[in-house]
């Protein structure tokens, strides 16, 4: 429809990992066992599975699914709201089963979230991570810098220049130049450095280091709608976003990390198939007990968002490719984004899927004490061509972008199976931008296994065991 979409990006130390919704969600093992068909050696599930389990402190760890001593802290949401309750409930009621662990043996069913928490707090990959590398040192951390380009010295990459307090700085590398800048910032820093289309980059004024068509290319994320419904009856959670409530909530959760401050508001999923053709499952729904829009309010100063809960479902594989492009050479300008959602009749039909199933749930009995009129998107709209009308202007991301410096086997691709970009050498990139197509689910925990699997190839260290289950 035209209209310009919300694209935040992780500008903060951890990257998205600090701003996401903190759901720990790895993806079907089909996915990983279709890159490995797609000749990448090394990314099939059983390859994978140990760096997942090497990342990951989970608390219910039990089976051979999890690991029990990794950095990355998961636990899951196990909020005292009745609502969740009667969402898994209602599943059942609607015939889809339930799940005890999408990140174990079975993925497809309804169940509570995994998160990304440490004790009522944030586990992002700063704090997992970063910090803790910082405090045992030999790691030198700098911010409020904005890099400009890769330097090279003949066809290998030399460091970085970058801009702080209004000064051109460059920082050298001994081995190699690693960008874990993200689907948005690391093609753009490519393109920056001569690395791209070379017609897109003559167009900017840039010169052409390595013609690489691909670089900002294959752009996907996940597409997204939401069912919203008023509640019947006062909203517990609403009650809670009073300014005096939610004060001292914050100080509760600050100084002794419980309460309702320290529960993320998201708090369970599912991942169904649209249709039995389906091989994978290819919707997943998310569910909380507030509206999108909810906000903290207080009496005759600021008003509260409408008492309601909501749905959110998104399609996980879709067909649409979009790009990321310069808008100029000037490296602090914004890149053009180019989703192109709904390119395709298949991307149009599950989405219509992804309403019916939100509505299918929320119609259960199990809903009929809680459940008030249905608000977004309202009993008006019911043909396939009022659904495609509301698809199109409420569809939003789910923040999953991937894939404009895709991984291959294939010589086109911008880096292969170890991450290097093609042509050029000493230098990699190591985020979400490599992943060659979308897995099912939340991004977060595979772009950390993508770099758990990166620091074995950069420090030569052998691969762990595959894990066949």
């Amino acid at each position: 429809g035209g209209r310009e979409m919300f694209h935040p990006r992780g500008r903060v130390l951890g990257g998205p990992s600090s701003i996401n919704m903190m759901a720990y969600v790895r993806g079907h093992p089909g996915d990983f066992d279709r890159w490995r068909q797609m000749g990448l050696d090394g990314w099939a599930y059983a390859d994978v599975l140990p760096y997942f389990k090497r990342a990951e402190t989970f608390e219910d760890a039990h089976d051979d699914f999890h690991g029990s001593d990794g950095p990355l802290t998961v636990e899951t949401n196990r909020v005292d709201d009745a609502l969740v309750d009667i969402f898994l409930e209602a599943a059942q009621q609607a015939g889809y089963a339930l799940t005890p662990d999408y990140n174990g043996a079975r993925q497809e069913g309804f169940a509570r979230l995994q998160l990304s928490v440490r004790n009522g707090r944030r586990c992002s990959a700063a704090v997992a991570y970063l910090h803790p590398a910082v405090a045992r040192g030999g790691v030198a951390l700098e911010t409020g810098g904005h890099v400009t380009r890769v330097l090279f010295e003949g066809g290998a990459a030399c460091g970085v220049e970058y801009l702080k307090g209004g000064r051109i700085r460059t920082a050298r590398a001994e081995r190699e130049v690693i960008l874990a800048g993200g689907a948005f910032n690391s093609p753009q820093l490519l393109m920056l450095s001569g690395i791209g289309p070379a017609g897109h980059l003559a167009e900017m004024g840039v010169e052409t280091r390595l013609d690489r068509q691909a670089v900002g290319g294959n752009l996907q994320d996940h597409p997204a709608i939401a069912n919203d419904y008023r509640y019947a009856e006062r909203s517990k959670f609403h009650r809670e976003l009073r300014l005096d409530r939610l004060s001292l909530s914050m100080v509760r959760a600050h100084l002794f990390r419980t309460g309702f401050a320290s529960i993320a508001p998201s708090s369970a999923t599912a991942f169904v198939k649209s249709g039995p053709e389906a091989e994978l499952p290819d919707i997943q729904l998310f569910f909380r007990s507030a509206s999108m829009d909810a906000r903290e309010w207080f009496p005759l100063i600021k008003k509260p968002a409408p008492e309601a809960f909501t749905f959110r479902a998104c399609h996980l594989r879709p067909e649409s490719r979009g790009s990321i492009r310069l808008r100029s050479a000037d490296p602090r300008e914004k890149v053009r984004i180019r989703n192109d959602f709904l390119a395709t009749e298949t991307d149009r039909r599950v989405l219509r899927d992804c309403l019916r199933v939100m509505r299918t749930v929320a119609r259960q009995p199990a809903f009929d004490p809680v459940r008030g009129e249905e608000v977004l998107p309202g009993p008006g709209v019911e043909t396939e061509e009022e659904m495609d009308a509301f698809i199109r202007n409420s569809l939003a991301t789910v923040f999953h972008p991937i894939g404009t410096c895709r991984m291959g086997a294939d010589p086109e691709s911008v880096v292969d199976g170890r991450m290097r970009v093609r042509g050029i050498e000493r230098l990699r990139v190591v985020d979400a931008s490599v992943m060659p197509d979308l897995v099912g689910g939340n991004i977060n925990a595979v772009a950390i296994m993508i770099a758990e699997k990166a620091a074995d190839l950069i420090l030569g260290n052998p691969a762990p065991a595959p894990i066949e289950i």
